[in-house]
């Protein structure tokens, strides 16, 4: 059985080891045959994420970004209950803005589950990171997602929700090029080196 994440082994290994626990009191079952649990990551498509200088002026131009501004990028769902909560990603910005002085803009590319979530992140956004300016983008539109890796700086995920077990933007952010800054957390773990590829 494949596991893409130590995380992912991890819970396997918990979820066989208490249907074994079972076998055993229900049935007095005393021999379990179990799968190899070898740990494959996801991969991705390298060339994809390789832009030019070309492409990266037209995507800041598409989003009215100068070469001053720092352009952040979150590219995943954007939902509070199945991705990652925003505040902790507004408030960091917020107060790197305020510290450095520097232009910073929030690429938040993906899709919101329902309209109230939309506004509640764009209210929240609003509210945690005044001095930033939040960009959002459809992530169902192939230009936007080639706009998004061609104009950001750096690429941040702070995902806390349990189903994210391997984590795949960040893995697409390093074949762009980008440093990244993501939560310590399941799959991240595997593929992120902190102080390496970016901060965990």
């Amino acid at each position: 059985l494949i596991c893409t994440s130590n995380a992912v082994k991890d819970n396997v290994t918990r979820l066989l080891s208490s249907q074994q626990d079972y076998l055993r009191e229900r049935l007095g079952a005393t021999r379990t045959v179990l799968p190899q649990l070898p740990v494959i990551p996801l991969g991705i498509d390298t060339a994809q994420f390789a832009g030019t200088a070309a492409e990266r002026a037209a995507a800041r131009q598409f989003l009215g970004v100068d070469d001053a501004a720092i352009v952040v990028l979150f590219l995943g769902r954007l939902s509070f209950h199945a991705k990652a909560h925003p505040l902790p990603q507004y408030l960091a910005l917020e107060k790197a803005a305020r510290a450095t002085g520097k232009k910073l803009v929030l690429v938040e590319c993906g899709r919101h589950a329902s309209a109230q979530i939309a506004t509640a992140f764009a209210e929240g956004a609003q509210f945690a990171c005044p001095s930033v300016r939040v960009v959002t983008l459809d992530s169902s539109i192939d230009a936007n997602r080639r706009h998004a890796w061609a104009a950001a700086d750096i690429f941040s995920s702070l995902s806390d929700n349990l189903q994210e077990s391997f984590g795949l933007t960040p893995v697409e952010a390093m074949a762009a090029g980008l440093p990244l800054v993501v939560s310590d957390w399941n799959g991240y773990k595997d593929t992120v080196r902190d102080g390496l590829d970016g901060f965990r």
